[in-house]
């Protein structure tokens, strides 16, 4: 049985004159890989198998993915497979980065696990699609994160009495209070930075950008349309709105500089960036941004539709 160099899991292979295809099911959720057999050998992951298995259990990995690396050669085509290039990919991909921001993911899934504020839950911390989801190596990962929650008095744990992986936990009023906090801050907002050129010819896509977010339940921050405070300039409300923001929708047609700035910003904070351009502008990206997964579009309606499937695919949880 081979094994799958992007989870270590257990994988069945089909392989083609220049690719290597198998299925891959986490957590109920079953994707498609193809990789490039040039690029295979070439890719280096720097990062925990437990990452990308996350990723496909949270359906924020694409269901049909071709994978290669930035200097492939193969021209070989995979229809309906959407190209991934690593490690880039998973420069740009929201998950938790650290064990602090692995902590707080952790915490806020527990939280909305409660139909009511003080409520008892039952847990099997043994459940694949439990320990998976949360990003964890194994339930015994998962376990040491309820024990530092308990620490910090946010939860209260209490086993069955047989097995120490298996019972039921409760918010505290601290962890209440946490869980308010949490949700105000930026990567658990319901804000979205817009980085675009803003002109005539660009509004049809900035109103279509709009109502994919509103669709999503997501608000739109753009700066021209925001009221600045008069001891604001342009340039902090700019940084500030991308850090209080849980994502970055990031236009590049036109090629103004300033998206290709507050897109990196962004990247550099963290936060998820949906990259976009319309299909006759594409071949002037600049060649750093263009190896990167955009939306390419053609008509405002199909950049709507296709942003809120992007959108509730990689973001919403």
């Amino acid at each position: 049985m081979e094994k799958c160099i992007l989870t270590n899991r257990d994988i069945k292979i089909e392989q083609s004159i220049h690719s290597i295809y198998y299925r891959l099911k986490i957590a109920d959720n079953e994707v498609e890989i193809v990789f490039c057999d040039n690029c295979k050998d070439k890719i280096k992951l720097n990062v925990p198998f437990s990452v990308v298995s996350g990723l496909i259990a949270n359906n924020k990995w694409p269901k049909r993915s071709y994978i290669k690396t930035k200097e492939c050669i193969n021209k070989e085509s995979h229809t309906d497979f959407e190209s991934i290039i690593l490690p880039d990919f998973l420069e740009t991909t929201s998950y938790p980065k650290s064990p602090s921001e692995k902590m707080d993911h952790f915490f806020l899934n527990l939280f909305k696990m409660q139909n009511v504020d003080g409520e008892l839950v039952e847990i099997n911390l043994k459940e694949e699609i439990f320990w998976t989801r949360n990003y964890f190596q194994n339930h015994n990962e998962c376990f040491f994160y309820i024990e530092g929650l308990k620490e910090k008095g946010f939860i209260q744990y209490h086993n069955n009495g047989m097995d120490v992986y298996i019972g039921s936990f409760k918010i505290t009023h601290l962890g209440l209070n946490k869980a308010v906090e949490l949700l105000k801050e930026g990567n658990n907002s319901k804000n979205c930075f817009i980085a675009m050129a803003f002109n005539e010819q660009t509004k049809p896509y900035r109103d279509a950008i709009k109502r994919a977010l509103n669709t999503t339940g997501f608000k739109p921050i753009i700066i021209d349309e925001e009221h600045l405070a008069s001891d604001k300039t342009i340039p902090d409300s700019i940084l500030s709105g991308i850090k209080k923001s849980k994502f970055c929708v990031a236009d590049f047609t036109c090629h103004r500089n300033g998206v290709y700035f507050e897109s990196g910003y962004a990247v550099g904070l963290g936060k998820p960036v949906i990259y976009l351009c319309e299909e006759k502008e594409f071949k002037k990206a600049h060649f750093d941004i263009k190896q990167l997964q955009h939306i390419i579009y053609t008509t405002s309606d199909d950049l709507e539709k296709r942003l809120t499937e992007k959108i509730e695919a990689w973001i919403l949880e």
